[in-house]
């Protein structure tokens, strides 16, 4: 028995997407033109080209099918034995469980009815289907089937273990790094850290923003940050002053850069590793968690032909991938889109990304200088850091052209007396900026152990009731390594700069009288946020606390 239609025809298909207002006309011609030269499905162009999130491909395509699209599961693996790596990758689908008598299975660029035949053939069992994000899927197999074998926490171990007793340095610490890697991965790391102390040197991850703890090893193990150092081409002998060098690493049928930076420290060298991969699944905001009565503001401001729009918060805030969303936004093949980004770690065939070289010169300003010469509509910076960028987005936005750029400051009522410490003049700040997004993220529940339990007087207070109100929490499970966590959303206040607003500044108004004004035009506050996530059962008090504090103005 399968599940929904197998009515895929790219022209069906290509009318749906522009019927939804996921893709333009434009992109739809430029794709089926790029489609002759390399030989992909439409589909598949529409999201190399960046025109078309993954997601959004696989939803249009579950409706298509009549199935339903999902985001998160879980892979039963007494099902899976029947099957192998090798064929689910081939066809892009992965049973998940048994269902009473059938198999569901999760689809990526695969065929109902040919993975419907495989499963009979294979368990005797009628197929029942999930539509699942392409890239999503393909993870998700390599990973399942290569972890299935490969008990990567004890693999390590024992590596940690041989080389250890390696006193002539006869084996390589390559094996040790794969291994890092393959563990990485696996939980969804962003960074890696090598942390000496006395006795030892600390692994750690960071996992949804928070540093984990993984494993340790013993001092003599220093050799694999001297391996790590020489293949990202820096100098392995020196370990008196701070380096910085990258390497590209492939990790389950996944290309990555990896970004490495060491310094000095009391107890010896510390490494950290940042993991970008080579092709990201870049969301739109909706995906990303925007509230949808905010997205509406956001397309809005977005699609202005000129303006500077900046997005503030901390490092690590999701200021680049909010920036990557809103250049999604932009008709690629009709505007002309151009980048300097400190790196680039979402790449977008169709727009024109480049990265900073301070070495040669080529910094934020120097780049938008050179953009100018070179006809665009959209320019994105990837941070205002000084005075002569400040004013070069400036003159830039004056001149007619859209820029997106960041800024590192706190508050969206800091964003104006940062740049007039720039030696931004306040007429000129009033004249060209649109709209600051200033955000945070934290961490959602993980929707495989989530729990409800009574609030307590002082979180009920804060919720802005009596007692008697329920929470949601993780209890923590396996798939979130019990910390009740899994994933990140934003909380956000968005300022549209008004007419009002824009002369407020011109004039150099008291920030209190600014926020007056903010809270006249109706600006929902990062707290009303935070508050709207809690209620939705999305997070918790206590990281809405952690994160951005229970009284953040």
């Amino acid at each position: 028995m399968t599940t929904g239609s197998t009515n895929t025809s790219t022209s069906s298909l290509s009318q749906m997407l522009i019927q939804a207002g996921l893709v333009s006309e434009a992109a739809v011609k430029y794709s089926r033109q790029k489609q002759g030269v390399e030989r992909k499905k439409l589909g598949a162009m529409l999201v190399d080209l960046g025109f078309l999130s993954p997601k959004d491909l696989a939803r249009m395509l579950a409706r298509q099918r009549g199935i339903e699209f999902v985001n998160e599961f879980s892979v039963s693996a007494d099902v899976t034995d029947a099957f192998n790596r090798n064929l689910c990758a081939s066809y892009n689908f992965l049973p998940i469980r048994r269902e009473q008598n059938a198999v569901r299975v999760l689809l990526g660029d695969a065929e109902p009815e040919v993975v419907a035949e495989i499963v009979k053939k294979r368990v005797g069992l009628d197929a029942v289907f999930w539509q699942g994000d392409f890239f999503a899927v393909n993870d998700a197999i390599q990973q399942f089937f290569y972890f299935q074998n490969h008990p990567t926490h004890e693999l390590i171990e024992a590596e940690v273990r041989r080389l250890a007793a390696d006193s002539d340095h006869a084996y390589s610490p390559a094996k040790l790094l794969e291994l890092l890697m393959h563990l990485a991965v696996r939980d969804q790391a962003t960074d890696i850290h090598i942390a000496p102390t006395a006795d030892s040197r600390s692994i750690l991850f960071r996992v949804d923003g928070m540093l984990r703890p993984m494993f340790a090893m013993p001092i003599s193990l220093d050799r694999l940050l001297a391996y790590i150092k020489l293949q990202a081409e820096m100098d392995a002998s020196e370990q008196r002053l701070p380096q910085d060098g990258s390497l590209n690493l492939k990790v389950l049928d996944a290309s990555y850069t990896i970004r490495v930076s060491t310094m000095i420290s009391q107890y010896g060298e510390r490494m950290a590793l940042r993991l970008l991969a080579e092709k990201s699944n870049l969301d739109r905001f909706e995906d990303l968690g925007f509230l949808p009565q905010d997205i509406s503001a956001l397309k809005d401001v977005f699609s202005r032909s000129h303006g500077l729009i900046l997005v503030t918060g901390p490092t690590g805030s999701g200021k680049s991938t909010t920036l990557h969303a809103a250049l999604r936004m932009q008709s690629l093949v009709e505007r002309n889109v151009l980048t300097v980004e400190d790196p680039v770690e979402y790449r977008i065939p169709a727009v024109c990304q480049t990265q900073v070289n301070r070495k040669a010169g080529y910094d934020f300003a120097g780049a938008m200088r050179h953009f100018l010469r070179h006809d665009p509509d959209v320019l994105l910076i990837g941070e205002v850091r000084d005075a002569e960028t400040a004013r070069t987005a400036m003159d830039a936005s004056s001149t007619g052209h859209l820029v997106l750029s960041s800024l590192h400051i706190g508050s969206i009522f800091g964003v104006v007396p940062r740049l007039r410490l720039l030696n931004v003049e306040a007429e000129t700040v009033a004249e060209n900026l649109s709209a600051v997004i200033n955000q945070r993220l934290v961490r959602k529940i993980c929707t495989f152990c989530k729990a409800s339990r009574e609030a307590t007087p002082g979180e009920s207070k804060w919720l802005g009731g009596e007692g008697g109100r329920t929470v949601q929490f993780g209890t923590g499970c396996s798939h979130c390594a019990g910390t009740g966590y899994r994933g990140r959303i934003p909380v956000y206040e968005i300022l549209i700069i008004t007419r009002d607003i824009a002369d407020a500044i011109a004039s150099e108004v008291p920030r209190a009288q600014m926020r007056s004004l903010a809270d006249k035009g109706g600006l929902r506050t990062m707290q009303q946020v935070a508050l709207h996530r809690v209620l939705q059962g999305e997070t918790t008090i206590d990281e809405i606390d952690r994160e951005i504090g229970l009284t953040a103005e």
